[in-house]
């Protein structure tokens, strides 16, 4: 097949949000090289909000969480595809699930997307490209976009807040990794660090089953307790409004990073040259020397009543704050 005769290009990526932030790069590039041709993406219907503004993508198709093989659901999956007469898929999450859809959907040609932990997952996603189109070029920063009227509104839900705005992004205690969430009680001592140097407002961001769990950042001054408050367009709205961001490695990191947001990540367990902050970040790299261990469950808190890993209660508050000013830039300390 010649390049110049592919029309219409499926993209498959299910989850995780921050993976399908980072497979971005890859339709952008062929978008830009190729602005005649289409490009559909299948997704999840969680992620499905992330893409409905993007320029770049002309349709999106949903597959439920729970499809069963076979079933009636895919059944019609299959037909959907099939229904568009897509030229190439690029496959990025390549699942039994998903091969055996694009086998029975009769797609022409394929690139499977292959993992390599020696390259950033932005790279390693646009590099899947490559088999179809060798000469692409890989832009230089990622980017989402979002509705004009999303982050309207959350200009004027952040209008009176005092500056700066910070986005502690705290949760994750419940995720399947360990190593990526930070304590709670550091949390507080460095939001407070921060208060006392910049005063500012700090919006409290987590998943809905982490609120109760964080509560105690409540007592952070000038904070506002938004965890597991919004759907994920109007979290994402309310993160392209502030002017930092800190979090453990998460798909709100990623996200901020796409939109240009200030970000600082914190990385324990997770290799920060594969999920590190891609653009207008800093990476702040545990010391400690199982770091990254890359691991699901982290072998010193087998049998323990501990939550957070050793690498991540390893991060000084002081080591993040040093690179809060860099990004926020320092002040007079008025006496």
């Amino acid at each position: 097949m010649q390049i110049l005769d592919i029309k219409k290009i499926l993209i498959i990526r299910t989850g995780a949000i921050g993976d399908v932030v980072h497979t971005t790069n890859l339709y952008r590039s062929i978008k830009r090289q190729n602005p005649e041709t289409e490009i559909h993406y299948l997704t999840s219907d969680l992620i499905k909000p992330l893409l409905e503004a993007d320029v770049d993508i002309s349709k999106i198709i949903t597959i439920p969480k729970k499809i069963k093989l076979f079933s009636s659901e895919t059944k019609e999956l299959i037909k959907k595809i099939n229904n568009e007469n897509y030229d190439v898929v690029f496959n990025l999450q390549p699942s039994l699930k998903t091969r055996l859809i694009i086998m029975l959907s009769n797609i022409k040609k394929q690139a499977v997307y292959k993992k390599n932990f020696k390259v950033h997952a932005v790279k390693n996603f646009w590099q899947t490209g490559l088999e179809i189109f060798p000469n692409l070029k890989e832009p230089n920063n990622l980017k989402i976009y979002l509705p004009n009227s999303l982050t309207n509104n959350a200009k004027e839900l952040i209008k009176n807040f005092k500056s700066p705005v910070i986005i502690l992004n705290a949760g994750g205690m419940f995720s399947k990794r360990q190593g990526r969430t930070y304590p709670v009680k550091k949390w507080v001592e460095l939001a407070d660090k921060i208060s006392e140097y910049y005063g500012g407002t700090f919006i409290l961001n987590g998943a809905k089953e982490d609120r109760e769990f964080l509560l105690p950042l409540e007592k952070i001054k000038n904070s506002i307790n938004y965890i597991g408050v919004f759907s994920l367009e109007k979290a994402c709205a309310v993160i392209s409004q502030a002017d930092l961001m800190i979090s453990g490695d998460s798909g709100p990191l990623h996200i901020a990073c796409a939109l240009g947001v200030k970000s600082i990540g914190l990385y324990g367990s997770m290799p920060e040259n594969r999920t590190g902050c891609y653009c207008n970040g800093i990476n702040i790299v545990s010391k400690k020397e199982c770091v990254p261990c890359n691991r699901r469950k982290c072998k010193f808190l087998r049998g323990t009543k501990n939550i957070y890993a050793p690498c991540m209660e390893e991060i000084k508050v002081e080591t993040i704050f040093e690179q809060v000013k860099i990004l926020l830039g320092t002040k007079e300390i008025k006496h």
